[in-house]
C-alpha cells in the first residue's frame, strides 16, 4: 500500500521528536532506549530487527530488506543513537523536550544525529509497507557510542558482527546542508573525514610539600608543554581534495578561518588535565588527554612523530585509541546521483566534495570495503550558524528544512535501490 507523502512527513517529524525525548547522553549512553523505540516502530511494519548489545543497555540495531539482484552490493543507511551531554542552563528550551518553536524543533540530537535516524526509519519502513521490492538490498543500522569513539557501536559491529553491517555503500551523517560563500549556495557532501588519535601525555617530577616551590614539578612541566602545543601549530598540508574545494568556491587556501585551518593540517588539542590529590602536596605525576586529528594520508605513527617534535623527548606519550582517516571516490553512481538530485532540489545550488575535521562511524564501515558518504540533507537559511549547533547549546533543526531534506533523501535512496518515488509514495 502506497503512503501519502504529507502523512509520512508528519510521521517522520513525530519519530524525530520521540527520539530527542529519549536521553541517550553519552556517557553513559543507554542507547537501548532509542533501540527499543526503533524496534517497536519497525514491528508496526512487521520488521523484526537484530539487536546486539556490546554491554548492558549499549544496544545496536540492524534491519535488512533483500534485493532482487544479489550481484548488487547493498546500501546501508546508518545513524548513531547517542548524543553528547548538555549544559541545561544554557538552553532556551529544555534540551530533551523536542519543543517546536520559532519554526524549529529544539533538542539535543536534532542535528547530531536523530534527524537522520528518523529519516532512515521512515524510508526503510515505507518501502516495507508499500511492499516494494528493490533491485539491491537495503540495510538499516542504528548504532551506539559514536560520540565516545564507537567502541560500543560501529567499531564493535565491524569487528564482532561484520556480516550484519557489510555493505557496498553507506549513507551516514554530516552532509547535504545548505552552505553559503558570498552569493553562491552550496551543498557539501562528505567524502572524507580526518582520523583521530587520542593520546595521554604524562610528565613526572619530584613530589613534596607545597610550601617549597619546585620549578620542575610535574604540573609546571605540563603547563609549559600545553603552551608549546598551543603556540606551535602542526605542519600545513593542502590535500588534493581541499585544493579542488578551494578552486570550486573561489577562496584562497591561505584563508584564516577555524574550520579551514582544521582541514589543512593535523591538529592536537588538550582536553582533560589531571594532577594532584591534596592542596598542600606537589604531585609527582601530571597527565593531559590530547585529542589529535589526522589528515587523509597520515597514520597514528606519523602523528606521534609530529607531536614528539613539538613536545620533545621527556613526556610519556600513550595512544589510548585511534581511527584512520578515510576518503571515498566521487566517481561512483551513488555520488553522481547525490549531486544531481541535490542540485535539482534547490536550483542554482552547487554540490561540493567535502572533508570534515571530525570523525564519524564511516571510518569503521570503510574497513569492510564500503564507499561512505555523509548525506543528511537539510535546507537552511543564510543566517543559520549550522556548525555551531553541533554539540552546542540550543541545537535545533528547521521543520521546513527537515521536510525538504526528507523528500530529497527519500528520492535518492529509492532511486539508488532501483525504485521510483511513486512506487512507495503518493
Amino acid at each position: 500500500m502506497k503512503i501519502a507523502w504529507q502523512s509520512f512527513e508528519q510521521e517522520a517529524l513525530d519519530s524525530l521528536r520521540a527520539l530527542i525525548r529519549l536521553d541517550t547522553s553519552n556517557p553513559p549512553g543507554n542507547e537501548r532506549l532509542a533501540t527499543d523505540f526503533l524496534a517497536a516502530r519497525l514491528a508496526e511494519s512487521r520488521v523484526d530487527p537484530v539487536i546486539v548489545e556490546s554491554a548492558p543497555d549499549r544496544a545496536n540495531l540492524v534491519a535488512r530488506i533483500h534485493g532482487k539482484d544479489s550481484t548488487l552490493k547493498p546500501l546501508m543507511i546508518s545513524s548513531h543513537t547517542d548524543v553528547v551531554p548538555v549544559e541545561h542552563e544554557g538552553w532556551k528550551y529544555p534540551p530533551f523536550s523536542a519543543e517546536i518553536a520559532e519554526r524549529c524543533v529544539w533538542g539535543r540530537g536534532a542535528l547530531d544525529m536523530k534527524a537522520k535516524g528518523a529519516m532512515d526509519l521512515g524510508v526503510f519502513s515505507a518501502i516495507v509497507r508499500a511492499q516494494a521490492i528493490p533491485n539491491r538490498g537495503l540495510i538499516l543500522a542504528a548504532v551506539a557510542d559514536e560520540e565516545a569513539g564507537s567502541e560500543m557501536g560501529a567499531k564493535f559491529m565491524v569487528e564482532r558482527h561484520p556480516e550484519l553491517v557489510r555493505a557496498g555503500y553507506v549513507l551516514n551523517e554530516v552532509g547535504g546542508f545548505t552552505m553559503f560563500f558570498g552569493e553562491r549556495k552550496f551543498y557539501p557532501i562528505q567524502v572524507a573525514e580526518k582520523g583521530f588519535v587520542t593520546v595521554r601525555m604524562t610528565t613526572r617530577g619530584t613530589p613534596g610539600h607545597s610550601s617549597v616551590p619546585r620549578l620542575d614539578s610535574a604540573i609546571a612541566q605540563m603547563a609549559e608543554l600545553i603552551c608549546k602545543l598551543n603556540r606551535a601549530p602542526m605542519r600545513r598540508r593542502v590535500t588534493p581534495l581541499m585544493r579542488q574545494l578551494f578552486e570550486r568556491i573561489g577562496v584562497s587556501p591561505e584563508i584564516e578561518t577555524p574550520i579551514f585551518r582544521a582541514m589543512l593540517s593535523n591538529t592536537v588539542v588538550p582536553t582533560i588535565v589531571r594532577a594532584g590529590y591534596k592542596d598542600n602536596v606537589v604531585p609527582g605525576v601530571a597527565s593531559v588527554i590530547l585529542d589529535g586529528r589526522t589528515l587523509p594520508g597520515e597514520t597514528a605513527e606519523s602523528f606521534l612523530a609530529e607531536l614528539r617534535a613539538i613536545v620533545g623527548t621527556e613526556p610519556d606519550l600513550e595512544v589510548i585509541r585511534s581511527g584512520a582517516p578515510v576518503e571515498a571516490s566521487t566517481r561512483t553512481p551513488l555520488f553522481e546521483l547525490l549531486a544531481a538530485r541535490t542540485e535539482a532540489a534547490d536550483p542554482g545550488s552547487e554540490v561540493l566534495s567535502w572533508m570534515i575535521p571530525g570523525a564519524t562511524d564511516s571510518k569503521f564501515y570503510a574497513q569492510l570495503g564500503a564507499t561512505c558518504y555523509g548525506f543528511a540533507p537539510v535546507k537552511l537559511e543564510r543566517d543559520t550558524m549550522f556548525g555551531s549547533l553541533y554539540h552546542g547549546n540550543n541545537e535545533r533543526l528547521p521543520v521546513e528544512g527537515f521536510f525538504w531534506g526528507l523528500r530529497l533523501y527519500a528520492e535518492v535512496v529509492l532511486s539508488f535501490l532501483g525504485l521510483r518515488f511513486g512506487d512507495v509514495f503518493e
